[in-house]
C-alpha cells in the first residue's frame, strides 16, 4: 500500500512523503487503517518492522482531526528524545512536542501547551497522582515496548498506568507496540484490543551459532569464519572486511570496557580517527580515566556502552555509530531495549549473567531475541546476522535448541509482590481511585495481573499494606472505607516508597539542625528507593571502620554485625560514603577508581539521593521545620557535588563543581566577587575563558554582553 492510499488529509500525506515515507511495510499496511479507525491495537512484530510509524500516524490524526492530545509512553528516558525527534519532523503541521521524564513532584503545567507528550511510565503515573488536567485531554495513548510489563522494575508501573487510563478515560484509544512474544493475544484481550501479528522485517534476519570456525544458521546455511585465535575478533573482522558494522553483547559492564580496549589496538588497521577538541570534551567530560579510555577506543572506531556512562557519552556513541564513524559497540543488554541502533552483525558472547542470591543464570530468551533484533540496517544492509558463540558441542546444541529454535517466553505480570503493591495502593487511595479493600481488589482485577491470575493470596497482601499505611498515619479507615491523610497524600505525590517515607520521617524526628552530613546521607541511603553498592572484600574493613567512627551520630537504626541484614547495610553505607566524598569534591575519576564503579553509577546515586533529600525536606516541613534548612543545604551540595563555600558560584550557568573550586582558589567566592573583578581578569582564570566570563558577568548583573 502507498501512503497516498491512506484515509488521511493530503497535508498529512505530503508531510509523510517529505520524511521519506511512501510505501508502507506489511505490518503498517495492516495496522494503520485499523489504528486510524480508532480501534485499540496490540501490534506484535519484529524489531525494525516499522511499528513506530503506526503509532505516529494515528497520533497525527488524533491531534489534527480530533483536537486531542497524545501520550507516548516509553520504558526508558533514553528513548524519549528519540521519539520526540520522530514527531518533531511534523512540526509544520502544528504539532507541538514535549518530554516529561523529570521531576516526579509536579503536574508539569508546561506540558499543557503541547499536544504530543513523551513520558516514562513513572512520569505518567506521577501526572495522574498530581491530578494533572492534561490527562483529561488525551485521546490516544501509545505504549511502546509493552512486553516490558514482564520486567520486575519497570513493568508494574506501566501496568498500573494503563489500568488507570482504561478506567479513567473510557474513550481513549490505546495502541501497544510489542516485540515478538508468545502470548501477545492475552495482552490484547486485557486491553480490549485487536491483535496485529506479523512476522516480517524489511531486512531478513539470520540467527545462528558460531562453533568450530563456522556459523551455522537456523535455515541450514553455513558460513566459514577465518580463524584468528579469538572467536569474537574473528567474527568482528569478517564483518568489517565485508563493509559492515557490529554490536557485541556481553553480560557485564566491565567486560564491555575490557573488550573494547582489547580490540581497539586491532581496530587501527580499519579506523584511525582524529577527534576535535569539542568531541573530546563531550566524550571525556571532566577528563575521568573512563572517559579517556573511551576516547582512545573511539579513535579506532570502537566504543563500549553501558549504564556506567553518562547520558552525553552514550548519546555521542549512538550518534556516531549511526553515521558510521564508530564501527563496533561492545554493550550490555540494556542497549537492546528499544533504542534504534541496528548493525550488520550482532555478536552475543554471553547467554548467562550473575544475579545476587542466584549465581550464574541463563538470560531469558526474550532478551536474547531483543539483542538479535538489532541486526540488519535498513537502507545499508540487505540482511542482518545474529550470532551466539558456543564453547563446545554441548553448548552449541543447547544454544541452538533453547535460543535459536525457541520462541520467546510468555509475558508475565510482576505486580503481585507486596513490596511493589505498597506504593501503588497508596497512590490509588490518594487519588480516590479506590476507597475500600473491595475497590482495590476490583482495580487489581482490571490489571493484566488480574486477567491472568485468580488473585489468590492478594487479600492478605492488601490487608498487610492497609495496616501498615494506617499504622504510619498515611491513611485512616472508617469501617470498610479507607481515606488518605495529609502525610500519605504527600508521600504519594513525592512518588517514593512508603517505607522510605517512614525512614525519612523517623530520621527527621531524631535529627537536629546541627546534625552532620554523613548521618543524614546514611538515613537516605538506607531507604528502599536507593540501590546499594555491593561491598567488595577490600571495602568491608573500610566500611566497618567508617561505621564505628560515626555510629554515635546515626539518626537511623542499623542492624547488628551478626544479622543477615548487615551485608545489605554495608551496601547502603557504601552509597552514603560515596555521596559524602562527592560533596567533599573528590574527583569523579578518584571515585570511579576507589569505588569500582562508572560515572553513570555515580550520577544515578546522586540523582536518587538528591530526590530523597527533597522528599525529606518536604516531610520536614510538616513534622519538624527546624531541620529543613539543613536538609535543603545538603540537597544542593549533593546536586552539584560541592562543599558549601561555593554554593553561590555553582548556581551560575556554565559553572560546575570543578570551575567553582577553581574560582574559589582564585579568591572568587561569591557573586559579589564576580561583580568586583574585571572581565579580563576573570577570563584569564584557567578553565573560564572570555565567553564564560562574559556570561557570568551578565548573570550577576555586571557588564557582560547579552548572549
Amino acid at each position: 500500500m502507498n501512503v497516498n492510499e491512506l484515509n488521511i488529509p493530503d497535508n498529512i500525506k505530503q508531510a509523510l512523503r517529505s520524511q521519506g515515507y511512501s510505501t508502507l511495510y506489511p505490518p503498517q499496511e495492516v495496522a494503520i487503517p485499523k489504528a486510524l479507525s480508532g480501534k485499540n491495537l496490540v501490534v506484535e512484530a519484529p524489531t525494525a518492522s516499522g511499528k513506530s510509524l503506526i503509532g505516529l500516524i494515528a497520533a497525527i490524526k488524533t491531534i489534527l482531526d480530533e483536537k486531542k492530545k497524545v501520550l507516548y509512553i516509553v520504558p526508558l528516558k533514553a528513548l524519549a528524545s528519540e521519539k520526540k525527534d520522530d514527531m518533531d519532523k511534523f512540526s509544520l503541521l502544528g504539532i507541538k512536542t514535549a518530554i516529561g521524564t523529570g521531576d516526579l513532584d509536579s503536574d508539569d503545567k508546561q506540558l499543557n501547551d503541547s499536544n504530543f507528550i513523551v513520558a516514562t511510565s513513572e512520569k505518567t503515573d506521577s501526572l495522574l497522582r498530581h491530578g494533572s488536567k492534561l490527562i483529561d485531554d488525551i485521546g490516544l495513548v501509545i505504549a511502546d515496548e509493552i512486553h516490558l510489563i514482564h520486567d520486575v522494575d519497570r513493568g508494574p508501573t506501566l501496568e498500573i498506568v494503563l489500568t488507570k487510563i482504561k478506567r479513567k478515560l473510557s474513550k481513549c484509544q490505546i495502541i501497544a507496540l510489542s516485540a515478538t512474544i508468545s502470548n501477545a493475544n492475552k495482552l490484547a484481550a486485557w486491553l480490549d484490543a485487536e491483535l496485529v501479528k506479523i512476522n516480517w522485517r524489511p531486512i531478513p534476519l539470520y540467527e545462528g551459532i558460531y562453533y568450530n570456525q563456522k556459523i551455522t544458521f537456523a535455515n541450514g546455511r553455513v558460513v566459514d569464519v577465518p580463524e584468528s585465535g579469538d572467536s569474537v575478533w574473528s567474527l568482528m573482522e569478517q564483518t568489517f572486511q565485508n563493509g559492515g558494522q557490529c554490536i557485541i553483547f556481553v553480560n557485564a559492564r566491565r567486560s564491555t570496557e575490557s573488550l573494547a580496549t582489547k580490540y581497539s589496538s586491532k581496530m587501527k588497521r580499519y579506523v584511525e580517527r582524529e577527534l576535535s577538541d569539542s568531541e573530546i570534551s563531550e566524550i571525556e567530560g571532566d577528563a575521568t580515566s573512563l572517559g579517556i579510555k573511551l576516547t582512545k577506543c573511539i579513535r579506532h572506531g570502537i566504543a563500549f556502552h553501558n549504564a556506567g556512562l553518562t547520558f552525553g557519552q552514550r548519546r555521542y556513541i549512538e550518534k556516531n555509530f549511526r553515521n558510521g564513524s564508530i564501527k563496533c559497540i561492545v554493550a550490555t543488554p540494556t542497549l537492546a531495549a528499544g533504542i534504534n541502533l541496528p548493525a550488520r552483525r550482532v555478536i552475543i558472547r554471553d547467554t548467562k549473567r550473575f544475579e545476587a542470591n542466584s549465581g550464574s543464570i541463563p538470560i531469558p530468551i526474550m532478551e536474547i531475541k531483543q539483542m538479535c533484533g538489532r541486526a540488519g540496517r535498513p537502507r545499508f544492509d540487505s540482511y542482518g546476522e545474529a550470532v551466539l558463540i558456543a564453547k563446545n558441542y554441548g553448548d552449541y546444541r543447547n544454544l541452538m535448541d533453547n535460543y535459536i529454535m525457541c520462541e520467546s517466553e510468555s509475558v508475565i505480570s510482576k505486580l503481585g509482590s507486596e513490596t511493589i503493591l505498597r506504593n501503588h495502593i497508596l497512590g490509588l487511595i490518594a487519588t480516590e481511585d479506590v476507597s475500600s479493600v473491595e475497590d482495590i481488589i476490583n482495580f487489581l482485577k482490571d490489571t493484566f495481573y488480574g486477567s491472568e491470575f485468580e488473585l489468590y493470596g492478594v487479600e492478605t497482601s492488601i490487608e498487610n499494606i492497609i495496616n501498615f499505611l494506617i499504622e504510619e498515619e498515611m491513611i485512616t479507615s472508617y469501617g470498610a472505607e479507607v481515606k488518605i491523610l495529609p502525610f500519605g497524600k504527600r508521600v504519594s505525590e513525592l512518588y517514593i516508597d512508603p517505607k522510605s517515607a517512614v525512614i525519612l520521617k523517623e530520621s527527621i524526628m531524631t535529627m537536629e539542625p546541627d546534625t552532620s552530613d554523613f548521618p543524614i546521607l546514611l538515613a537516605v541511603a538506607m531507604t528502599p528507593d536507593v540501590i546499594g553498592l555491593y561491598p567488595r572484600k577490600k571495602d568491608v574493613e573500610e566500611l566497618t571502620t567508617l561505621e564505628q567512627a560515626w555510629k554515635d551520630q546515626f539518626i537511623v537504626k542499623t542492624p547488628d554485625s551478626s544479622s543477615f541484614q548487615y551485608e545489605y547495610f554495608l551496601s547502603d553505607l557504601k552509597v552514603a560514603h560515596l555521596i559524602y566524598k562527592w560533596i567533599h569534591e573528590v574527583s569523579e575519576d578518584d571515585l570511579t577508581e576507589s569505588f569500582g564503579i562508572g560515572p553513570g553509577d555515580i550520577r544515578s546515586r546522586v540523582d536518587m539521593v538528591n530526590w530523597l533529600l527533597y522528599g525529606m525536606a518536604e516531610i520536614g516541613i510538616v513534622y519538624k521545620y527546624s531541620v529543613v534548612k539543613t536538609i535543603r543545604n545538603l540537597l544542593m551540595r549533593v546536586k552539584y557535588g560541592i562543599k558549601d563555600d561555593v554554593l553561590d558560584l555553582v548556581l551560575l550557568k556554565g559553572v560546575g563543581r570543578i570551575r567553582a573550586r577553581i574560582l574559589a582558589n582564585n579568591n572568587i567566592k561569591n557573586r559579589e566577587d564576580i561583580l568586583k573583578i574585571s572581565e579580563e581578569e576573570l577570563s584569564s582564570i584557567p578553565g573560564i575563558g572570555k565567553v564564560l566570563a562574559q556570561n557570568m558577568k551578565r548573570q550577576v548583573g555586571g557588564f557582560g554582553p547579552q548572549l
